[in-house]
Protein backbone atom coordinates (compact mmCIF):
# COMPACT_ATOMS: atom_id res chain seq x y z
CA UNK A 1 0.00 0.00 0.00
CA UNK A 2 1.09 3.41 -0.66
CA UNK A 3 1.10 6.42 1.37
CA UNK A 4 -1.51 8.48 -0.37
CA UNK A 5 -4.07 5.25 -0.13
CA UNK A 6 -3.39 4.59 3.31
CA UNK A 7 -3.93 8.62 4.47
CA UNK A 8 -6.55 8.63 2.37
CA UNK A 9 -8.22 5.72 4.53
CA UNK A 10 -7.22 6.97 7.51
CA UNK A 11 -9.19 10.12 6.90
CA UNK A 12 -11.92 8.12 5.59
CA UNK A 13 -11.55 5.81 8.66
CA UNK A 14 -11.58 8.96 10.80
CA UNK A 15 -13.54 11.95 10.15
CA UNK A 16 -12.14 13.96 13.01
CA UNK A 17 -8.71 13.42 11.79
CA UNK A 18 -9.76 14.09 8.31
CA UNK A 19 -11.53 17.38 9.42
CA UNK A 20 -8.17 18.35 11.55
CA UNK A 21 -5.90 17.90 8.85
CA UNK A 22 -8.00 20.41 6.73
CA UNK A 23 -8.51 22.50 9.43
CA UNK A 24 -4.73 22.79 9.95
CA UNK A 25 -4.37 23.34 6.29
CA UNK A 26 -6.18 26.36 6.44
CA UNK A 27 -3.91 28.16 9.18
CA UNK A 28 -1.00 26.24 8.02
CA UNK A 29 -1.01 27.65 4.36
CA UNK A 30 -0.66 24.20 3.14
CA UNK A 31 -3.06 22.64 0.59
CA UNK A 32 -5.39 20.04 1.94
CA UNK A 33 -4.47 17.30 0.09
CA UNK A 34 -0.98 17.45 1.98
CA UNK A 35 0.06 14.33 3.51
CA UNK A 36 -1.13 14.96 7.52
CA UNK A 37 1.82 15.31 10.03
CA UNK A 38 2.23 12.24 12.17
CA UNK A 39 1.71 14.56 15.29
CA UNK A 40 -2.14 15.12 13.94
CA UNK A 41 -2.76 11.57 13.95
CA UNK A 42 -0.91 10.96 17.58
CA UNK A 43 -3.07 14.06 19.11
CA UNK A 44 -6.07 12.50 17.94
CA UNK A 45 -5.42 8.75 18.88
CA UNK A 46 -4.36 10.53 22.56
CA UNK A 47 -7.44 12.62 22.70
CA UNK A 48 -9.79 9.22 22.12
CA UNK A 49 -7.92 7.68 24.93
CA UNK A 50 -8.87 10.29 27.05
CA UNK A 51 -12.80 10.40 25.70
CA UNK A 52 -12.45 6.93 27.24
CA UNK A 53 -13.36 5.80 23.23
CA UNK A 54 -11.35 2.81 23.41
CA UNK A 55 -12.82 0.98 20.28
CA UNK A 56 -11.77 3.79 18.17
CA UNK A 57 -8.47 3.58 19.57
CA UNK A 58 -8.45 -0.02 19.37
CA UNK A 59 -9.06 0.76 15.36
CA UNK A 60 -6.57 3.16 14.96
CA UNK A 61 -3.87 0.54 15.91
CA UNK A 62 -5.37 -1.96 13.87
CA UNK A 63 -5.01 0.51 11.15
CA UNK A 64 -1.42 1.29 11.58
CA UNK A 65 -0.30 -2.48 12.33
CA UNK A 66 -2.21 -3.22 8.60
CA UNK A 67 0.18 -0.46 7.42
CA UNK A 68 3.13 -1.61 8.76
CA UNK A 69 2.34 -5.20 7.27
CA UNK A 70 1.54 -4.48 4.23
CA UNK A 71 2.87 -0.63 3.20
CA UNK A 72 5.39 0.54 0.88
CA UNK A 73 8.74 1.90 2.56
CA UNK A 74 7.20 5.05 2.97
CA UNK A 75 4.19 4.05 4.59
CA UNK A 76 6.17 2.56 7.22
CA UNK A 77 8.42 5.19 7.72
CA UNK A 78 4.98 7.40 8.51
CA UNK A 79 3.82 5.02 11.36
CA UNK A 80 7.37 5.17 12.85
CA UNK A 81 7.06 8.77 12.74
CA UNK A 82 3.63 8.22 14.49
CA UNK A 83 4.79 6.25 16.93
CA UNK A 84 7.39 8.30 17.98
CA UNK A 85 5.51 11.43 17.86
CA UNK A 86 2.66 9.33 19.86
CA UNK A 87 5.64 8.64 23.36
CA UNK A 88 6.28 12.11 22.10
CA UNK A 89 2.27 13.51 22.89
CA UNK A 90 1.44 10.77 25.39
CA UNK A 91 3.25 11.52 28.63
CA UNK A 92 1.63 14.73 28.96
CA UNK A 93 -1.06 13.44 29.30
CA UNK A 94 -2.42 11.54 32.86
CA UNK A 95 -2.49 8.52 31.17
CA UNK A 96 1.09 8.37 29.74
CA UNK A 97 2.13 6.90 26.62
CA UNK A 98 2.43 3.07 28.56
CA UNK A 99 -1.42 3.06 28.20
CA UNK A 100 -1.13 2.37 24.25
CA UNK A 101 0.90 -0.53 24.67
CA UNK A 102 -2.19 -3.02 24.97
CA UNK A 103 -3.36 -1.77 21.75
CA UNK A 104 -0.17 -2.65 19.74
CA UNK A 105 -0.14 -5.85 17.57
CA UNK A 106 3.15 -7.69 17.20
CA UNK A 107 4.75 -5.36 14.46
CA UNK A 108 3.70 -1.97 16.06
CA UNK A 109 4.85 -3.62 19.62
CA UNK A 110 8.31 -4.54 17.59
CA UNK A 111 8.80 -0.81 16.28
CA UNK A 112 7.64 0.85 20.00
CA UNK A 113 10.04 -1.49 21.89
CA UNK A 114 12.55 -0.61 19.64
CA UNK A 115 11.52 3.87 19.57
CA UNK A 116 11.21 3.42 23.10
CA UNK A 117 14.84 1.57 23.85
CA UNK A 118 16.43 4.23 21.87
CA UNK A 119 14.48 7.27 23.61
CA UNK A 120 16.05 5.42 26.71
CA UNK A 121 19.78 5.41 25.50
CA UNK A 122 19.29 9.07 24.46
CA UNK A 123 17.87 9.97 27.84
CA UNK A 124 20.79 7.76 29.67
CA UNK A 125 23.50 9.46 27.22
CA UNK A 126 21.99 13.07 27.84
CA UNK A 127 22.12 13.08 31.68
CA UNK A 128 25.44 10.48 32.43
CA UNK A 129 27.09 13.40 30.30
CA UNK A 130 26.13 16.17 32.44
Amino acid sequence: MEKQPAISRLRRDFPEFANRSEECSEWCGRSADRIPDVYEFARLVTNLFAQSKRKRVEEAFDRIEEFLRVGSPEVRDWVYGFLEALQDVAPWRPSGSEDFVRFLGSETFRAWTALDAIRTDLEDCFYSGS
